[in-house]
């Protein structure tokens, strides 16, 4: 079996091919200084099942084949001595029979190319001489334009997800056209681009909060937007990171982590403009979407530092740089951000705990 995603991975890394038996598994191997990296490369994809006995006799044969301290191995020179050999089992598909098998052996992965996922549970080795980051980049590259599709277009994505089976990620549905309709209201009877306006209508403004007990503008302000762009762009994040989100921690637990995010946001920005001085009608649902994005960082941690193509750089580099953005520029209330992301990542913290949702 020379799968051809991995094949080109393989080659790239130096490691050569032969078929083994059955047909289904091939081994790819690389000679190192005194020694060899093997990979036993096992294709489950087509309902060929491998039971743990069978791993173990394979991973002893090889080790067997490769190791030669007297010089003996075929294909080089008489003499040549083979004192290490490093053997890595690499499922390829197999889905919950493959993740069974990793949890009974030793040095054993499992990947899924269609989807672009490296599985590496926790008794198993993090890496195996630079192979990880070498499938991690090359599954990267292949979905990269399936990322960036599903980004620009979130709808044909919902729609898909819906004709595949997958469940309808309602509650993130809900809270954009709470934002959306809320949005077109206001637009009826007045501008939303007008600060007093928004301020009258559920904006944020400390002496009305404070003096006047109006505390429920905490929360109210979270669902009114500066204008159209502003509204445009916080919905479509909503929907690309709410809705994975949603899928993974569950409907009630992404409801809880929202709202309490859009509170903490209100509350940390409300504070910091109390002791600054420095007032402004604050709105908008970017805190509340900063608490989703705090949320999935939680849950790419709890998951080896990557979910479904997103890592735990990449966030941490995205907030850095919305953080960053929004300090260095005007009108951006970036301490209702910093609120949400930290609202968010502790609520996610208390309500997830690394259990999968049916998706």
């Amino acid at each position: 079996m020379e799968y051809m995603g991995l094949a080109g991975i393989f080659a790239r890394e130096g490691y050569r091919f032969c078929q083994g038996r059955p047909s289904e598994v091939g081994i790819y191997y690389k000679y190192y200084k005194e020694g060899f990296h093997v990979v036993l490369a096992a294709d489950l994809s087509g309902g060929y099942r491998m039971t743990p006995e069978q791993q173990r006799m394979m991973e002893e044969r090889v080790m067997n084949s490769f190791y030669h301290p007297q010089g003996i191995l075929s294909d080089f020179p008489e003499g040549f001595p083979v004192y290490h050999v490093e053997v890595l089992t690499l499922l390829v598909g197999g889905g919950e029979a493959g993740r069974q098998l990793c949890t009974q052996c030793r040095n054993i992965w499992q990947c899924e190319p269609k989807t672009g996922r490296l599985l590496i549970f926790e008794n198993q080795p993090g890496d195996f001489f630079g192979l990880r980051q070498a499938i991690e980049n090359e599954f990267d590259a292949n979905h990269e334009n399936c990322e960036e599709n599903s980004i620009k277009t979130p709808l044909k994505d919902m729609v898909k997800s819906i004709k595949a089976g997958g469940e309808l990620p309602y509650i993130t549905l809900v809270f954009i056209a709470a934002n959306v309709l809320v949005y077109l209201v206001m637009e009826l009877v007045g501008s939303t681009l007008d600060g007093l306006f928004v301020a009258k209508y559920g904006g944020m403004y400390p002496t009305l909060v404070i003096g006047r007990h109006e505390w429920w503008r905490l929360f109210t302000a979270g669902f009114i937007h500066f204008g159209a762009a502003h509204l445009i762009n916080n919905m479509v994040i909503l929907y690309c990171m709410g809705s994975r989100l949603e899928r993974v921690v569950g409907h009630w637990r992404f409801a809880v982590i929202y709202l309490f995010s859009l509170l903490g946001g209100s509350l940390l920005s409300l504070t910091v403009m109390l002791l600054t001085g420095d007032y402004a009608v604050s709105a908008g649902a970017s805190g509340a979407i900063f608490g989703v994005v705090g949320g999935f960082l939680w849950v790419v941690i709890l998951h080896r530092g990557r979910l479904e193509r997103i890592t735990t750089k990449g966030i941490l580099f995205m907030i850095a740089l919305t953080v960053y953005y929004g300090f260095s520029s005007a009108g951006i209330d970036n301490w209702g951000h910093i609120g949400g992301v930290l609202t968010g990542f502790v609520a996610t913290v208390i309500l997830y705990h690394g259990k999968y949702q049916k998706c």
